[in-house]
């Protein structure tokens, strides 16, 4: 019986061949799902979420507003609303700016640029320098028209429509520099799918060097996804305000802010964590006279233009909802 050979039969020879296959395919199986690619292995985590729901809007006093105001972020919420199940704006705050936030940015070449700290009770109100016999002037006359936004007390600010999604992380003087400290946190706190960023103005109001202000922008975008990997991030450039129709030297820093903005967001975007430059002002024809009340926050019409840039990107770049209807409504 040593001597003898049992042949196998089709049976046999299609059971081995099958049981071979079936090896294969588990090893190859494995060595796909358990090689050490350095990403988490908890598939939520390695992965951007595929219908991102929780947008968090960042910035300074353009993006938080003012007493009075509709902000661009009513406008963005009430279009995306409709169209993106389950949509949460998210961050740390809530209220428009008061009073005691507000200290007017420069309009022309030799003001003073100074900012208060974000939220501090010494900066000085908008009727602040009238003397004591004399009666500061209303609202209607130093603007000709409505009530200026910011002129509500400490604790009283509130919107003109407050009919959205009132979570931002936006403060009124706010710096990149700033805001590179806290974001990793509030990233981690609030758990953003995207973050949508309008920063920059604050910091070049004073002479800064370029390498500082790159140094800035990547340590902001590189602490957000210290708070979440998988972080998809819109970074909007700088916006014209009436100070760069006289300060050579401000106009030339957010000339070369913007063009580092698009030069940071291309290198740094991966394919986990995405990054996009928004150029609002060429997108939608900015003109600071005619968006803004003051020569640099926006009025109705520039709150519009803004959200319909960020529409669009959000649209187009990440597929959130439709882009902005055309033409907008706003004033001739």
């Amino acid at each position: 019986m040593s001597g003898f050979q049992r042949r196998p039969g089709p049976f046999l020879v299609g059971g081995a061949i099958a049981l071979v296959l079936l090896i294969v395919g588990a090893v190859g199986y494995w060595a796909t799902t358990s090689a050490d690619t350095g990403a988490p292995q908890n598939e939520t985590e390695e992965r951007p979420v595929r219908e991102p729901r929780r947008i968090m809007l960042s910035g300074d006093s353009m993006t938080q507003g003012a007493d009075g105001d509709r902000t661009w972020r009513y406008h963005l919420w009430n279009h995306l609303s409709p169209h993106v199940d389950g949509l949460e704006f998210v961050g740390p705050y809530s209220d428009p700016a008061s009073s005691d936030m507000i200290l007017p940015v420069p309009t022309t070449e030799g003001e003073d640029p100074a900012t208060p700290a974000p939220g501090s009770t010494g900066a000085p109100s908008p009727t602040d320098g009238a003397g004591s016999e004399e009666e500061a002037p209303s609202p209607e006359e130093e603007t000709g028209g409505p009530r200026r936004p910011g002129s509500a007390l400490p604790g009283e600010a509130e919107y003109e429509d407050p009919d959205f999604d009132q979570e931002h992380n936006a403060l009124w003087g706010r710096t990149l520099r700033e805001a590179s400290v806290s974001i990793g946190e509030e990233v981690g706190t609030h758990r953003p799918d995207v973050l949508c960023a309008m920063l920059g103005v604050n910091d070049l109001l004073w002479p800064v060097s370029m390498e500082e202000m790159e140094q800035n922008l990547r340590g902001y975008v590189e602490a957000a996804r210290s708070g979440n990997p998988n972080l998809r991030v819109v970074l909007a450039e700088v916006v014209p305000i009436a100070l760069a129709d006289s300060d050579e030297g401000f106009a030339l820093r957010v000339y070369a802010y913007n063009e580092l903005v698009r030069e940071v967001a291309q290198d740094m975007s991966t394919q986990a964590s995405p990054v996009i430059s928004l150029d609002v002002a060429n997108k939608e024809k900015w003109e600071a006279a005619a968006d803004t009340y003051d020569g640099t926050h926006p009025n109705a019409d520039g709150e519009l233009k803004i959200a319909a840039a960020f529409a669009d990107v959000l649209s187009r770049g990440y597929e959130i909802g439709p882009g902005y209807p055309r033409p907008l409504p706003i004033s001739p």
